[in-house]
């Protein structure tokens, strides 16, 4: 890891100095080494940060400067906009997904710097003024551990573990250990930055358990991930030291982190092991959790050094959506298309959980929906949040942005199945070359999701190992529907 190269540009909040401004982000940029359209992005996003400062921060001409510190490191670019005018409010701001709300403008302002970025801060200084600080990832292979820097980790000594919540000035070492585990392969950047696994922990997003030595060494690590709240959480980011490992630590932490998920109230917790290694997905069958979902093309292909795939065609990695249940579940009233009620019933069979289906129908309320693209992970998000038929074309376009402009190679959309006008959007998605990906139970604030998918690379579905013979079936049938997607979309080519 290099000494961070660092740079400062001061220039008054004056629009003959515009030029300048992004001039000097573009040069930063480019000696990060970012992509032409990418740089272009934050070219934009300069322009909408500084004209804002102008107008806002030093209302009427009043002098002012604005002062940019940039940071290139191994793994980012960090560009801070510094300015001492008016204070400012930033819950004011209108959500970035709310174009139609309060201060339209400002909003759609907000869309194009978050697209620009990875991640977007506001910083407030007091008397040295207010900052806005956007973090660009930097283009880097993933890289898999070396098999020769593994086999040097020694087996630890014989310990006692106490399993716990992890503390904040444990995060270093939960990061240095998927590091150890991993290389940089894991697909959750936050899990390879202290603050961001902080962060998270903070806002209630995760909630991490740690496995750690009588002398506070932490050996391994498992999270309830929970980014909405609703009355499920997926286990995730399960890591342990290689020098820790087959002494039962995924097992306990396991259980720790199941009780804590009943303490909540949880109806279920969700898992979803990879599916280029079937072994991955051992310990979930442990769990009592039933396969219900995949979820196709999530990631850029990973090297798994440990899981012996080195001759395996690289192609984007694949999960298999599980879910296990902590209390008897109750019954549920589903709009299901009638195309997949077969297979949708026996997805609730598994849990022993009574099903009616309920006819489709439009709503009369308008539609409403969510839309989120992860640049590191080249993969779109489309959410429903009340479902409405007439609405499709909007939908649509949404979609159309994710695969031609954003350059997503995966979409997901997901609809509510509690609500009646989910089948009429479905059918209009299929038609669309979108494909039924599977049912997520409790994946929606009013009940269970019905997911499908997009997507825009080949994928070999022969590399997709499942070991429960239900989610075989499962992945055919999936294969299918992807396969009759292809064909609805093969004579009008790549758009759907």
């Amino acid at each position: 890891m290099h000494t961070p190269l660092k740079t400062q540009l001061r220039i008054p909040a004056d629009s003959p100095f515009l030029t300048m401004i992004q001039g000097h982000v573009r040069d930063l940029a480019t000696i990060a080494g970012l992509p032409p359209k990418e740089i272009l992005a934050l070219e934009l996003a300069t322009e909408e940060i500084f004209l804002n400062i102008r107008d806002h921060a030093y209302p009427g001409g009043v002098p002012g400067d604005v002062l940019v510190n940039g940071e290139i490191g191994d793994r980012e670019l960090r560009l801070d906009f510094h300015d001492q005018g008016l204070p400012f409010d930033p819950s004011l701001l209108p959500r970035t997904d709310d174009p139609a709300g309060p201060h339209a403008s400002g909003g759609l302002g907000l869309k194009l710097i978050h697209h620009a970025a990875d991640e977007v801060h506001w910083i407030n200084r007091g008397r040295q003024g207010k900052g806005l600080c956007l973090v660009k990832r930097l283009p880097r292979a993933a890289e898999a551990m070396p098999q020769e820097v593994r086999a040097e980790i020694a087996r630890a000594p014989a310990h006692t573990y106490a399993i716990r919540p992890m503390r904040p000035d444990e995060a270093l070492q939960v990061t240095r250990i998927f590091w150890l585990a991993y290389g940089y392969s894991y697909k959750n950047e936050a899990f390879y930055r202290p603050e961001g696994l902080v962060e998270l922990v903070g806002s209630g997003r995760l909630i991490s358990y740690v496995a750690v030595t009588e002398t506070g060494e932490v050996a391994a690590h498992v999270g309830l991930l929970r980014p909405e709240p609703l009355p499920m959480a997926e286990m995730a980011v399960l890591v342990v030291s290689p020098a820790h490992r087959g002494r039962g630590l995924m097992e306990a932490l396991t259980m720790a982190l199941t009780e804590k998920a009943k303490e909540l109230g949880l109806f279920g917790i969700a898992l979803n092991p990879v599916t280029s290694h079937a072994a991955s997905q051992r310990q979930v069958m442990g769990l009592s959790a039933k396969p219900c979902g995949l979820e196709l093309a999530a990631c850029p292909p990973r090297q798994f050094k440990a899981m012996g795939l080195d001759n395996a065609a690289p192609q984007r990695e694949s999960y298999l959506h599980c879910f296990a249940y902590l209390k008897p579940p109750s019954a549920a009233v589903v709009h299901v298309p009638a195309r997949h009620q077969e297979m949708a019933g026996r997805i609730y069979a598994q849990f022993d959980r009574a099903l009616t289906l309920a006819p489709p129908g439009d709503s009369a309320a308008p539609g409403d929906y969510t839309v989120s693209f992860d640049r590191g992970l080249l993969k779109g998000s489309i959410r429903i949040v009340r479902a409405q038929a007439r609405q499709w074309p909007e939908i649509l376009r949404a979609a159309v942005d994710l695969l031609d402009i954003a350059g997503a190679e995966a979409v997901s959309l997901d609809l509510p199945l509690a609500q009646p006008a989910t089948p009429l959007l479905c059918e209009l998605a299929e038609a669309a070359g979108f494909f039924f990906a599977g049912i997520w139970p409790h994946g929606a604030p009013d009940g269970d999701m019905l997911r499908l998918m997009r997507l825009s690379v080949p994928l070999d579905l022969e590399q997709v190992r499942i070991r429960p013979r239900f989610g075989r079936e499962l992945r055919d049938y999936v294969g299918a529907e992807m396969a009759r997607a292809a064909r609805a979309v093969a004579p009008r080519g790549h758009t759907p």
